[in-house]
């Protein structure tokens, strides 16, 4: 993958190419077909989502203490 894309505006796409190290506007039309020939090498967006782990409920042995004491 020689060509980046770096920033996509209204009147086209500047896009960086790292083999002549130099950066250049490209149409919308260009840049859509560029995408379509690198998405095929990336894996899909919902396999690389990892599951966040559930919050437990970490209330201490002296906090449940007082909560069942009431003040006995």
């Amino acid at each position: 993958m020689t060509k980046q894309i770096t920033n996509k505006t209204a009147h086209g796409v500047m896009v960086w190419d790292t083999e002549e190290k130099r950066s250049y506007l490209m149409t919308n039309d260009e840049a859509a077909k560029l995408e379509k020939e690198q998405s095929p090498t990336e894996e899909p967006a919902a396999d690389k989502a990892k599951e966040k782990p559930k919050q437990k409920n970490t209330k201490t042995e002296t906090t449940k203490k007082e909560e069942t004491t009431d003040g006995e």
